[in-house]
């Protein structure tokens, strides 16, 4: 035992490629745990949003001036332009406003952003996550709107919204009045 050290170790400075590295590791945990984006069960970005005005049962603006439409969905036209307004427009008009006007939201963008009259396309959802396109549905303010595609995650939930309306006969499903 007698007055022998172990061997220190030496340290070699890092590589350019480790420090280079390490340096990703480190901005990409950064980014996971502090930097990012609201994100939703579904693991889809949402963005927030002020609803300022509610323009009829699928569309309104924004407190920024973005109008948007909303996916999934469609519910009586309110008859703007000299045209009559649908059936059941005013009830769903009323309905969305009493949902989100004056509120905050969460906007699920997927592809595509816009339509041809420039307004976003989008989920919307409300702060405690529910999402108000599905709930047009099954309240009856809605129906379907599946012509060009439903997003994997959302179509189930959708279809069973409107076809729970139809079995209870409310909203648009509801018997017509004589």
């Amino acid at each position: 035992m007698g007055g022998k050290h172990p061997k220190a170790r030496t340290r070699r400075p890092l590589t350019p490629a480790t420090t280079a590295i390490l340096i990703f590791v480190v901005l990409a945990l950064l980014r996971i745990v502090v930097f990012r984006p609201e994100l939703a069960s579904d693991g889809k970005p949402r963005t927030k949003a002020y609803v300022r005005y509610v323009i009829d049962g699928d569309t309104f603006d924004l407190a920024d001036g973005q109008r948007v439409r909303m996916l999934g969905i469609n519910a009586p036209e309110a008859g703007f332009g000299g045209k009559s307004p649908e059936p059941f427009s005013a009830e769903a008009t009323d309905w969305l406003r009493n949902r989100i006007e004056g509120r905050e939201v969460a906007l699920r963008i997927d592809y595509p952003r816009t339509d041809r009259y420039r307004r976003t396309l989008a989920w919307v959802f409300e702060a405690d996550g529910t999402l108000v396109n599905q709930q047009m549905l099954l309240a009856g303010r809605a129906k379907l709107l599946a012509d060009f595609g439903l997003p994997a995650d959302l179509e189930p939930t959708l279809r069973q919204a409107e076809s729970e309306a139809r079995i209870r006969r409310i909203g648009l499903w509801a018997p017509t009045r004589k």
